[in-house]
Order: structure tokens, then sequence, then C-alpha cells
């Protein structure tokens, strides 16, 4: 029953492209599905907290892979040297000691190891398990992992961010009520949040990217990547200093940013349909501009060569910035579109 959990909320929230799905019905489902999942925050009537804690070694060797599956609680994975460990917390919180002890133990975490490969995943009890009618389980399990470099991690949080750094493996990071964080990564498969930010820093990345938000911000900081796609339904994207070939970045309703340089033959895709387009350019790249808004002003600080232009409309720019090796397409609805110079 957990893992169907998990895996249909994770389906139902991120699974389609951002501009079909409907908040309102995005966050009855998520509501719905966590509340089946009988997760439970700390209440403050409950004033007595008891902590447990253990440490495993996991022997999976310096390319094995990692899959981390929680309920409520936070994973931070980092690097290590030698074999990984994983650290387990759990913490509960009761109107009494006993009280807090009792829901420990009603909460387990099961680690698999099969050759170069482990498992973990936090149990909470379903109705069935449940003792003396105890209807709330307030009890969170945070993991820390450390790993080789070369390890790679899946992991998944239905209420807990996710931090990653230093791991340069394939990561698969998802959240539904928490952010998720990577530093220094090789390889990103997935980094998608359905109530809370993504953020990637400091990253060199083989390959491409997809980072997904229903309801917080992406932002990326220092990375290179081939491809980005980005996505978010009512939040901001915010990129610096990126070193991308292709950049496709969209928002429902929320601000579009780059601040940066071009790439030569680089191609930026950004939209918002409620929202602003800022584009803050650094270097001397030229680049090929299509920019259009329906109820916005389109602005362009930089000097262009324009495409038969009348001069009365301002809702769109067609032109040309130096040697147009780069593309620029922009589409806002209801917002404006303001490029110019850093």
């Amino acid at each position: 029953m957990r893992k169907t959990v998990l895996t249909f909320v994770i389906a139902a929230a991120l699974a389609a492209p951002a501009a079909a799905q409907s908040r309102d019905a995005i966050r009855t489902v998520v509501r719905a599905k966590v509340e089946s999942a009988k997760v439970v925050r700390y209440q403050g009537r409950d004033r007595e907290e008891q902590t447990e804690r253990s440490t495993r070694t996991l022997h999976i060797g310096s390319d094995g892979e990692i899959s981390l599956g929680n309920i409520a609680g936070d994973i931070t994975v980092t690097r290590g040297s030698g074999d990984a460990t994983l650290e387990i917390v759990k913490t509960a919180h009761g109107r009494t000691a006993d009280d807090a002890r009792e829901m420990l133990a009603l909460v387990g975490v099961e680690v698999t190891e099969r050759g170069t490969r482990a498992e973990v995943r936090a149990q909470y009890p379903d109705d069935r398990e449940r003792r003396n009618n105890r209807r709330n389980i307030n009890v969170s399990v945070a993991y820390t992992v450390t790993a080789p470099p070369g390890t790679r991690i899946t992991a998944t949080s239905i209420s807990g961010s996710i931090k990653v750094a230093d791991i340069k493996g394939d990561l698969t990071l998802t959240s539904i009520s928490g952010g998720v964080r990577v530093a220094n990564a090789g390889r990103i498969a997935a980094a998608k949040s359905v109530s809370g930010p993504v953020e990637i820093v400091d990253t060199e990345i083989d390959g491409s990217v997809q980072a997904e938000s229903i309801s917080g911000d992406i932002v990326l900081r220092k990375v290179r990547a081939r491809r980005l796609e980005l996505s978010v339904v009512s939040s901001n994207v915010m990129m610096q200093d990126l070193q991308c070939e292709r950049v496709e970045a969209h928002t429902i309703s929320g601000d579009v940013e780059y601040r940066g340089a071009l790439a030569k033959n680089g191609r930026y895709e950004f939209s918002s349909h409620s929202g602003e387009v800022r584009i803050v350019l650094s270097g001397d790249t030229g680049f090929e501009l299509n920019a259009n808004s329906f109820s916005g002003v389109v602005r362009s600080d930089l000097p262009l060569t324009l495409r038969g232009r009348d001069p009365g409309r301002q809702r769109a720019l067609h032109g040309t910035y130096g040697d147009g090796s780069a593309v620029l397409d922009v589409t806002t609805f209801s917002g404006r579109v303001v490029i110019s110079k850093r």
C-alpha cells in the first residue's frame, strides 16, 4: 500500500505537461493521497519528543545504487569514501514521553541489499495495524547518507526535503511537499517537487536535465549542461550563469528570469502565461529575437535590426542583434518581456 501511495501521487501530479494541469485539481489529488497515507505533522499539543537513531553500512561498491523512499522526513546525501553509510533518525512527538515512545515503535525502516543495490523504505502502520484506536502517528524519519561519488541515487519523499551534494552518479529526485536541492552533481535524470522549490547549483552535467515544480521556484546557478527543460505551474524560473546550448523554461503563473551569456548557435525558449520574462545578457553573442506578448509590452535595450515591426505596436518584437547566431523565442500572455545588458 505504501509504495502504491508514493507512485500514484507522483504520477498524478507530475506525469502530464505543466500547461495542461489544473492547479486546484492537483492540490486536491495530492492532499487526498497524503491524507490517505496517514502522514501527520507535529502538532503543538504534543509536547514530548523522543528520538531513535541507528546507523548501517551499505556494501554496494563504488558505483552501486541506493533507492530511498520516505513518507515524512528529509533525505540528505553527500559524498563519502569507502562503503556507503546510512543514518536513520526517527523523531516522535506525543502527549507524554511514553506516548511518543509508543509511536516510535509503530514506525519502521526496511533496508534491503541485493548485490550493488540497496533499497530503503519507511514503513508506517495502515488502518488495520493501528493500535489502541490511535488516529495520529506524529513520527518523522530522516535519512542521512554518505556514498561514493559514482553512486546512483533515487530519492522520493512525500513530506520532506531532498538534498544531494557532490554525487556524480545518476540522480532521480522527487518530493511532494518539500524542496529539492542539488549541488555539484554529474548526472541529473530528474529533479521534481509538487509543493516546494527545486534548486540546482555549481553543477556540470553530462547530458540533459528535467526540473519541474507545481508550486515552488526553480533556481539554477552556475550550471553547465547540453539541454535544460524547466517547468513550473505557479512560481518562478530563475537562471543565472548557465552554459547550455538548449534551454526551455516555462511557467503558468510566475516570472522567468535569465541572467548570463548565450551560447553560439544556442536556442532559448522562454514563456509565461501571467508573468514577466526578463533576460539580462552578458558577453557578446548575437541572437535572433522572436518575442510576443498578448497584453504586455515587449522591450529591448539592445540595438536590434528589426524585421517589419509596426512602430505603433509594442507587443511584438522580431529582429537580430549582432551576428544572430543564437535564437531567443519568448512568449507571454499578460506580462512584459524585457531584454537588457548586464
